[in-house]
């Protein structure tokens, strides 16, 4: 397969180096900025285009959008009328407006595309899901969620107030990661029937636009009756990465590198529960942009569904503007 890469970024750099631990050799990448088309090749040897026309034109048979949040409608079209099939980074558009654009010409033309759906890949997680499944600390009754990260270390290479998380109308601060949150939580509990958001600025030291809110903490009432909490920032020095699933009679808590659950052995409010790690042997973070990326290949090849189709990835979106909207009007909004 011909791969195009659009977009030299962070995570344009991660995905070609993922194609190439799969053995692909063919990859090509378009950015407008040529520092950045000069990282690409230094690290992955990948031929680089310094226009759209160009890279297009040159032919692909896959396509991976890599550009900021704002510019992804445009690409998601332009392969679409190409009839390049697609992977898409989260969120894959920032309203439901270009979501329902995007979604009817897709299916007017038999498109595939494949938004983002990483953290459904990692290893971790997918342990967690076992839990869920198999019951054996009886039914999940609550989830927290609690991660954060320095707007200003996320990219070190760069300054933050240049690029989209700077500028709410480009993406903004944590509204790229929420969905990948939104999307693990369905995962393990179901849909969300209603939510209460704070989003704000806490920081005072945070250069970016108005719209641009550093911290979002939001309650969701499940449909499944499971309480979830979710906290996202981005300004914690050293970053944090916190997740807990309450069941009935035991407690799981995991992070990107350990995992480790306890059983309810009686009353000991103030004691040491017996916790046990799981071994993860083998594990390996960058594995599932290996393996989202392989599912994806998958799902078009017609041997699997894809785990994220439009239509849930539309409903992602719908809860982070939702969260917004929660916070704006200052009510519980039912979705």
């Amino acid at each position: 397969m011909r791969f195009l890469i659009l977009g030299c970024g962070s995570m344009g750099k991660r995905r070609a180096r993922c194609l190439r631990a799969m053995g692909h050799a063919s990859i090509a990448a378009y950015d407008p900025r040529d520092d950045r088309r000069r990282a690409i090749t230094d690290q992955s040897g990948v031929d680089v285009h310094d226009s759209a026309d160009s890279a297009f034109g040159a032919g692909a048979d896959f396509a991976l959008i890599c550009t900021p949040p704002h510019q992804h409608k445009e690409y998601l079209l332009r392969c679409i009328d190409a009839g390049i099939p697609a992977f898409c980074e989260a969120p894959m558009v920032l309203t439901l407006e270009d979501a329902d654009d995007v979604i009817a010409r897709a299916n007017a033309a038999g498109a595939f595309l494949a938004p983002s759906c990483t953290y459904l890949h990692n290893a971790i997680h997918r342990l967690a899901r076992t839990y869920v499944e198999e019951k054996p600390y009886g039914r999940l009754l609550g989830y927290l969620s609690h991660a954060g990260q320095h707007v200003a270390d996320w990219h070190p290479y760069e300054d933050y107030r240049g690029f989209y998380a700077s500028k709410r109308a480009e993406g903004g601060m944590c509204i790229d990661m929420l969905p990948h949150e939104f999307q693990m939580l369905t995962w393990l509990a179901g849909d969300v029937a209603a939510l209460a958001c704070m989003a704000r600025r806490r920081s005072g030291d945070i250069e970016t636009d108005a719209g641009a809110l550093d911290t979002f903490d939001v309650l969701l009432d499940m449909r499944s009756n499971v309480s979830a909490v979710v906290h996202h920032d981005m300004v914690q020095r050293p970053p944090v990465v916190l997740r807990r699933m309450v069941f009935e009679s035991g407690v799981v808590e995991y992070d990107w590198r350990s995992f480790r659950h306890v059983k309810h052995a009686g009353p000991a409010f103030a004691g040491r529960p017996a916790w046990e790690s799981a071994p993860l042997e083998g594990y390996d973070f960058e594995r599932m942009y290996v393996d989202e990326l392989q599912h994806a290949f998958d799902a078009l090849a017609g041997t699997t569904a894809y785990r994220m189709p439009l239509d849930r990835e539309r409903r992602m979106l719908e809860l982070v503007l939702a969260c917004e909207t929660s916070s704006r009007d200052g009510v519980q909004i039912t979705v």
